[in-house]
């Protein structure tokens, strides 16, 4: 138990130290450079000396930190380049989209923010003022850029900053860096898969982290909600007369790929689609060009793959092949890549609002609400949806927060041909 002081008491540095557990040293630097100690201990050292009623000396606290400004602090407090990146992706009206088919989602209005140390389910989170670091496999993608702007604008709101650390597709790489940065940076937004789930959670004890684009149980995580999405593309294709769909699968172990089909298998078959799965196949545009020789073999009029990269290959070696799209078969992509509106024809696809993933993963590392960014038409569909049982496994979990997917429409998807199906 604290023991009390009297009012007249003097709090001494050493007395800080004496209650908290640590040497003077570290007491000081969470006054004077809190961005080298362990966030953790500087979250216990500051509520100890806020218990005993202790004040940091102003001119203490500035000669320390003119010493790491002259180099004799040791090491940098963040690690990364900092900066905001140019939006990438499409969020106007869409060609050939019918009215009230889908809308970007609209962004609720800017609060004050108040920065916490814990959120409600107990997760430890950064605080405002301080640097956030996005860990990523490739910054060349176009995908980060996209994460990296909402979580920047959103950052700065707070007087925080967003980082970016590229670790390529190592596991031993990332997990590495990641350790590299604990008590060096305020929070950790991990946009990469390849940490295992072990190793995940148990950071999780040590630093404010959040997890993007795959659940990890117990810890704060951020995932695409393809629902909307895969409603709004299988309308679409309804309306041109379809009755059947194929999917195009990615990787195998993907948590999004997993996600993606199931999904579309289940509200397909609500809708009255036939639905049937190739692959899977390599995310790429290579990948693409082996699927399309299945789907040659098939003839199916109408195909949903696992992202624009595929979408674009099936698109060029069926043009290729004398296929044409979208008169003999309708494609739709996922991601609303750079890809999708550059192959000729454009490629419709599901869109999944990058810049709204980073903007959630920082208002949960800020102990904020993660926002209400659902237009009404939305709303009312995922009413309906969820009156019909179409449910998301992971929209009951304390951790996960979903974000919605939309639809942008391009001239990949068209009548289906009058054929037997």
């Amino acid at each position: 138990m604290m023991v009390q002081r009297k009012a007249t008491d003097r709090v001494r540095l050493s007395d800080v130290a004496d209650a908290a557990g640590v040497a003077i040293s570290t007491v000081s630097r969470v006054f004077s450079n809190p961005g080298r100690v362990n966030f953790q201990t500087v979250e216990h050292v500051r509520t100890v000396a806020a218990e005993l009623g202790y004040r940091p000396n102003p001119r203490r606290r500035f000669a320390a930190s003119a010493a790491d400004v002259t180099g004799l602090g040791g090491e940098p407090a963040a690690t990364g380049v900092t900066g905001e990146a140019g939006a990438v992706g499409g969020n106007g009206n869409a060609i050939g989209a019918a009215p009230g088919d889908f809308a970007a989602p609209q962004s609720p209005q800017p609060r004050s923010m108040v920065p916490a140390h814990v959120q409600a389910n107990g997760k430890r989170t950064a605080v405002g003022g301080g640097i956030i670091t996005m860990v990523v496999k490739d910054t060349a993608d176009g995908i980060s850029s996209q994460i990296l702007k909402g979580a920047q604008v959103t950052a700065m709101e707070s007087d925080s900053a967003v980082s970016i650390i590229e670790t390529g597709q190592s596991q031993p790489r990332t997990q590495q860096m990641l350790t590299h940065l604990k008590g060096k940076v305020n929070g950790v937004i991990l946009a990469s898969d390849a940490p295992g789930i072990d190793f995940i959670r148990n950071y999780a004890k040590q630093m404010p982290l959040v997890v993007l684009n795959r659940p990890v149980d117990g810890v704060p995580s951020v995932v695409p909600d393809p629902r909307i999405g895969v409603v709004r593309a299988l309308s679409l294709l309804r309306r041109y007369h379809h009755t059947a769909v194929t999917y195009v699968a990615g990787p195998g172990a993907s948590w999004a790929n997993q996600s993606r089909w199931s999904c579309l298998h289940d509200v397909g078959q609500r809708m009255g689609f036939r639905v049937n799965q190739i692959g899977p196949v390599h995310a790429t545009v290579e990948g693409g060009y082996q699927a399309a020789l299945a789907l040659e073999g098939s003839k199916p009029t109408a195909v949903i793959t696992y992202n624009d990269l595929i979408a674009a290959g099936i698109v060029l070696r069926l043009t290729a092949d004398g296929v044409r799209v979208p008169e003999d078969v309708s494609v739709i992509g996922f991601d609303n890549t750079l890809i999708a509106p550059v192959v000729t024809p454009p490629i419709t696809s599901i869109r999944i609002p990058r810049a709204q993933l980073g903007q959630t993963a920082v208002r949960l590392l800020l102990g904020r609400d993660p926002g209400a960014f659902r237009n009404p038409s939305d709303a009312q569909l995922m009413e309906k949806l969820t009156e019909l049982g179409v449910r998301n496994e992971d929209e009951q979990s304390d951790t996960v927060t979903l974000v919605d997917t939309s639809i942008i429409v391009r001239r990949s998807v068209g009548e289906r041909r009058d054929v037997a199906d």
